[in-house]
């Protein structure tokens, strides 16, 4: 037999093999193909497409036009705003996970998020038009903030950001952390991307790949969360350098987490500079912690008054930055 019909009749048999596997996982396991292998979160916002739509790169976002949680058509919480802002506009961009969004026991009204109080209270303060976009995400870490900085609200212009991370940072990876995740639907061009798509509607191709995924898991140090702590201190660091190259001012907001839950605590997060950090008026005036936090199993999401005060803490903090930076502006004249 020529070597040619040799190699045919041996892929052929290879074929068979491989579709017989296929045809078995399908049989076994219905529905595996469509389950992504890498792309796995202990958040469950990936797989709520009521809420969320699936991003290649931040893996989920609001869904646009929610009026349920008021998401306007861009894709976040509050009035739709123009990306050029008008003149002697101030800016400010408030990043986050579902602690900005507004979540808590119950949804708050996104007037009462703290951006939204934040608005009102930094434009009676300076006298000055400001707005103030909400865009917080649920299940967000600082890895994921750092990507929609980079990608959806430098286009806003922003002249202030702040970044409240930190409890998703700490959840447990389920195999990989948010780095390393993969999104199948973030695929390069060329012939190995065709290859790829056809493996990732292989049945027995996700199955081994989720095999894999698991026993990373099983094997992995005990608690691996999405974000480390170093890694979270990397995402700050990058976010200060976009800061300082775009021009805008930049401040993080610590978590607070009453009954910690592998979350980063408030003091590895108040090591990242420049920090507003609202404890004064969280603790100081004597509020029990179920007026400022939802209520157990919770314990991290602020109620109505825990936004008050974080957009009180954030307007002390930016009102004396500005005025400062105003009176020093004065004095080189």
């Amino acid at each position: 037999m020529k070597i040619g019909k040799r190699l045919f009749f041996a892929g052929c048999a290879v074929l068979m093999v491989l579709g017989a596997a296929e045809l078995a996982v399908r049989l076994l396991f219905p529905g595996i193909a469509a389950k992504a292998a890498s792309m796995q979160f202990a958040n469950p916002h990936r797989d709520q497409p009521e809420s969320f739509v699936r991003d290649p790169l931040l893996f989920w976002r609001l869904k646009p036009d929610n009026a349920a949680w008021e998401v306007n058509a861009d894709g976040y919480r509050g009035p739709r705003r123009a990306k050029d802002k008008s003149a002697g506009t101030l800016r400010v961009c408030c990043l986050g996970d579902s602690c900005t969004f507004g979540l808590s026991a119950r949804p708050l009204a996104y007037a009462d998020t703290y951006p939204a109080v934040l608005e009102k209270l930094l434009a009676a303060r300076l006298g000055r038009p400001v707005e103030a976009l909400n865009f917080g995400c649920p299940g967000y870490t600082s890895w994921q903030g750092l990507r929609q900085l980079e990608t959806v609200v430098l286009s806003y212009r922003p002249d202030i950001v702040t970044a409240y991370f930190g409890t998703n940072d700490g959840y447990e990876a389920i195999g990989y952390p948010d780095a390393e995740q993969r999104p199948l639907d973030r695929i390069p061009g060329g012939r190995i991307a065709g290859l790829q798509v056809i493996l990732w509607h292989s049945a027995s191709y996700t199955l081994l790949t989720r095999g894999v995924t698991w026993a990373k898991r099983a094997t992995a140090a005990a608690g691996l969360p999405r974000v480390s702590f170093e890694a979270f201190r990397v995402n700050a660091a990058a976010m200060r350098s976009v800061a300082r190259e775009r021009g805008f001012r930049l401040y993080f907001i610590p978590t607070y987490y009453i009954e910690n839950n592998g979350v980063l605590t408030r003091e590895e997060i108040s090591a990242v500079e420049p920090l507003v950090d609202p404890r004064e008026a969280f603790f100081g005036r004597g509020y029990p912690p179920d007026a400022l936090f939802s209520p157990p199993p919770d314990r991290v999401h602020p109620t109505r008054l825990g936004h008050l005060l974080i957009a009180e803490a954030v307007a002390d903090r930016l009102v004396s930055d500005l005025n400062n930076a105003s009176s020093q502006d004065k004095v080189v004249d």
